[in-house]
């Protein structure tokens, strides 16, 4: 097993590659006239992200004439606000929506809108996973439960033979855990993997209680008030809600970082990585249907991971085209570029480093 470290680096840069692409990227904005952050298109499409998620709730006030059609109502909601989440809360905690840090802050409350914690997710996300993406015990993003083995050299128990099988149904309740444990079981954890949340400050805590009372409110007590459904009923619909909404997440979530051909290096006995910076990034994110201009802009870029690793700092409206940059400058360092052409492809990649790392035979090797 390797050990957990308090300080982990990287070491200098051995190439001119991120060097070269930096130039190059720098290059392509100065060419198109205009800055890395949200343009108008983004906006507009932000925009019209929340009249749709508005749109579908008032929706499910207004036009719900039978249990059957609660329950799709729901489910459109709960497909929706992750594509709301991932396009503009991702971006905004990012500080790549708008050029004011104020307006970041202000579109960051999409995830609390949307029943989960803005600030415990940007200390995992940025505050862990873009710092350390696939170090053991520091990329809080990948590690979050003994139930699924996606380490290799993670503690391996027997029931994790057969994790391959059982997890797609884990993952179905990946935004109703979320939602109703994980972000109070991060107030009192002192550690998000690589991320120090000793001190929490009291104040998020009421945000965060006032936070999920007013989305329960919306979300099941409104309807419920509206549309005459018994407690039951609603809930479940909620219930319904979450699993979409999970079955959409770990879409994304499950095809950039944890493939069959995913990487997972570790720090030396001194915690400095084997890998500089740029090419830790370019080993352990990949890309997924990069073509698919749907797929692009429903999940927020996240298609585009790897040049979102490299420069997190710009909004995923410009990603297809920096991607070829990136395709091309990788080309000529002979650095290796990882993307599945398909969604699905990239899923089913994932399911396949599930069923190796449960495979015994696999953990003597990886732990030899």
């Amino acid at each position: 097993m390797s050990e957990s470290f308090d300080r982990i680096t990287f070491p200098p840069e051995r190439d001119n590659f991120y060097a070269d692409l930096r130039k190059e990227v720098s290059q392509h904005f100065k060419e198109v006239g205009y800055t890395h952050f949200g343009n108008r298109q983004m906006h507009l499409k932000v925009a019209v992200m929340f009249l749709v998620y508005f749109g579908l709730y008032a929706g499910l006030l207004i036009a719900t004439s039978s249990f059957g059609m609660l329950l799709v109502w729901y489910a459109m909601i709960g497909v929706w606000g992750v594509f709301l989440g991932l396009n503009a809360g991702h971006d905004a905690a990012h500080f790549a929506l708008f050029k004011s840090r104020k307006w970041n802050n202000v579109f960051l409350h999409v995830f609390d809108l949307l029943g989960t914690n803005s600030f415990n997710w940007k200390n995992r996300h940025v505050g862990a996973h873009h710092l350390f993406p696939n170090i053991m015990d520091h990329d809080s993003d990948i590690q979050q439960s003994d139930v699924v083995k996606i380490f290799p050299k993670d503690k391996h128990r027997g029931i994790h033979k057969v994790q391959w099988l059982y997890m797609p149904v884990v993952y179905m309740i990946y935004i109703f855990r979320w939602v109703v444990y994980r972000d109070f079981k991060d107030i009192f954890s002192s550690r998000i993997g690589a991320f120090d949340n000793r001190r929490y400050p009291a104040k998020e805590i009421v945000k965060m209680v006032l936070f999920k009372l007013g989305y329960f409110g919306y979300i099941v007590v409104l309807p419920k008030l509206m549309l005459g459904f018994s407690w039951a009923q609603v809930f479940g619909a909620f219930v319904l809600l979450t699993v979409f909404a999970s079955l959409t997440i770990t879409m994304v979530l499950l095809s950039t970082h944890v493939g069959e051909h995913a990487n997972f290096p570790e720090p030396g006995a001194d915690g400095v990585m084997p890998h500089s910076w740029s090419h830790h990034h370019m080993l352990t994110a990949g890309d997924f249907a990069t073509d698919s201009m749907l797929v692009t802009h429903l999940f927020g870029g996240f298609n585009h991971h790897v040049i979102h690793h490299l420069f997190q700092h710009i909004c995923h409206i410009h990603y297809p085209e920096l991607t070829k940059i990136l395709i091309r400058v990788a080309a000529d360092h002979g650095v290796e570029y990882r993307s599945e052409k398909h969604m699905f492809s990239a899923m089913y990649s994932h399911f396949k480093l599930l069923y190796n790392n449960g495979n015994p035979m696999n953990v003597k090797l990886a732990q030899s």
